[in-house]
């Protein structure tokens, strides 16, 4: 079969009636691939109507990064005022300034003024008019007539009221946009009451006497340049230790891990960022601690990990849109604090050890064939690294080894170096710069979270000097950056992943936490 713009719509109707779920997988693929300005909202409202979830939500994702290109277009000049008013609406609307939003209706009036002016009291209710600047609409007061006759009716109280200041400017503030931002979720609080240096250090050590946290926290790298404090969101509902987090279409999911009991848990939770919630999700098929999860279509893998007596190898997927858990075809061996990572359509199960031997070796697996397929080796055996994939590239960083030596007594961990592999070259290279910490045992890591052009990687990082707790990694110039330094409220063994959120709940949680000078 072959798939063309032309022919794709009638492949999904004949796919869905005929459940041919093969062919249907197919088309969402070629469907993603397609979604350009010119045919996202075309795109975004088929895929509603055939169910595609994911194709809706990729479509989505593209309106509102390039909302102001896509404002340009024919589609957009067509919608019906009711779908108008729900993309005005949104709340993530890459556009940096709201006359964006306005001068997007006024094109929309323009497009059929007689027939469409009795809409524009609905369409201007969904642009921020306190985003709208003074200047900004006394310039355009003087511009073609159906922009005058808009502001004349809808913006007079911007134009003839004095701007709020201090308290009030900050309540009505709501900026539009969104967020990249690493949310850590769980693990451990090694506060101390000590603020020394050697205090610092001690509580970078494995401690038994504390117990798992719920708390979930975030912090954009992009948004907030001090870098230095955490947005608290809600915690979840269940303090964990050893989970899993990854995000998938629009949502924060957590599973697995242990309780402050030490039970093993098969339980799992949904983190909402539009309404800071968190809702249960349906277990899954095991329980496990220790485990990879990753993202990948819009489903959730989670792969390997431990019970109290068994290193697993069983994989099972997530549908976030049906609720339905699935066993997948089990790894060929066991790894016990392995890493994962998806990447060009195969997720990778890397190194780990089991029975005292660590690992090397990678395999890849295939969710349509089914199948795992051994790859080239790592240069390094390690076990407690994070991975991440990009494009067609895939990064693995930190993890631990024993130093080579004749003597086993003399034999101590050391921190391993940074690899990385390109689906193309098919080989695994060590990165130019090892500056993520030095190669001694003291850092640990928790993730790798790619966000834009950046990697930045979680952990308890030693730079010889001092603690990192966050460290870039650039991948243009491949080079390291200290992000934020370690404290004591830093959370250990934590769980991080990207998540985006829309600044104006992030610029709201700030506020209420105090995060800036004046205060609700």
């Amino acid at each position: 079969i072959t798939l063309s713009e032309e022919t794709v719509q009638d492949m999904v109707q004949a796919s869905d009636l005929l459940l041919m779920t093969d062919l249907k997988l197919l088309c969402c693929q070629f469907l993603e691939s397609c979604i350009t300005a010119e045919n996202c909202i075309g795109i975004r409202l088929f895929s509603l109507h055939y169910c595609l979830q994911h194709v809706h939500y990729v479509a989505t994702d593209f309106l509102q990064t390039h909302f102001r290109d896509v404002a340009l277009t024919e589609e957009f000049r067509e919608l019906p005022h009711s779908r108008l008013c729900e993309l005005l609406s949104m709340e993530k609307l890459n556009v940096g300034n709201e006359k964006h939003v306005l001068e997007a209706a006024v094109r929309w009036f323009a497009h059929d003024p007689d027939d469409r002016r009795v809409h524009m009291k609905e369409v201007m209710s969904a642009v921020w008019m306190q985003g709208l600047d003074q200047s900004y609409l006394r310039e355009q007061s003087m511009a073609e007539p159906l922009m005058r006759e808009v502001i004349r009716e809808f913006c007079q109280k911007v134009l003839t009221e004095d701007p709020p200041q201090g308290e009030a400017m900050l309540t009505a503030f709501k900026p539009r946009g969104y967020s990249e931002c690493i949310v850590l979720v769980g693990g451990e609080d090694r506060r101390c009451n000590a603020v020394s240096d050697l205090c610092l250090i001690d509580c970078f050590t494995p401690n038994r006497t504390r117990k798992p946290t719920a708390v979930t926290r975030c912090m954009c790298p992009l948004y907030d340049t001090s870098r230095q404090k955490w947005i608290e969101l809600q915690p979840m509902s269940l303090a964990r230790l050893g989970h899993g987090v990854v995000a998938a279409e629009g949502f924060l999911f957590v599973m697995g891990g242990t309780d402050e009991n030490g039970t093993i848990l098969d339980t799992g939770e949904k983190y909402d960022p539009d309404s800071n919630s968190w809702s249960p999700i349906p277990p899954m098929l095991q329980p496990r601690q220790n485990f990879g999860v990753v993202e990948m279509d819009g489903l959730i893998y989670v792969l390997g990990g431990e019970t109290e007596d068994l290193a697993l190898t069983a994989v099972e997927v997530f549908d976030p849109h049906f609720s339905t858990w699935k066993m997948q075809t089990s790894m060929t061996m066991m790894r016990k604090v392995g890493c994962y990572a998806s990447m060009n359509k195969k997720i990778y199960a890397i190194g780990g050890g089991s029975y005292g031997k660590l690992f090397d070796s990678v395999e890849s697996f295939d969710p349509k064939t089914q199948q795992w397929t051994g790859l080239c080796p790592l240069k390094e055996r390690r076990f407690g690294s994070v991975a991440c994939g990009v494009g067609q590239e895939l990064y693995v960083f930190g993890g631990v080894r024993s130093q080579e030596s004749e003597n086993p007594e003399q034999r101590q961990m050391m921190t391993c170096k940074s690899e990385f592999y390109h689906d193309e070259m098919r080989s695994w290279m060590f990165l130019d710069d090892q500056n993520l910490c030095i190669p001694a045992s003291s850092s640990f890591v928790y993730g790798a979270v790619p966000i834009g052009a950046s990697i930045y990687v979680v952990g308890d990082l030693d730079t010889g000097t001092s603690f990192d707790y966050i460290r870039e990694f650039r991948r243009s110039t491949g080079t390291w950056f200290r992000t934020k330094p370690m404290l004591p409220s830093d959370l250990s063994k934590t769980a991080c992943a990207a998540l985006r959120i829309a600044n104006c709940r992030l610029f709201r949680l700030q506020l209420t936490q105090g995060m800036f000078p004046i205060r609700l």
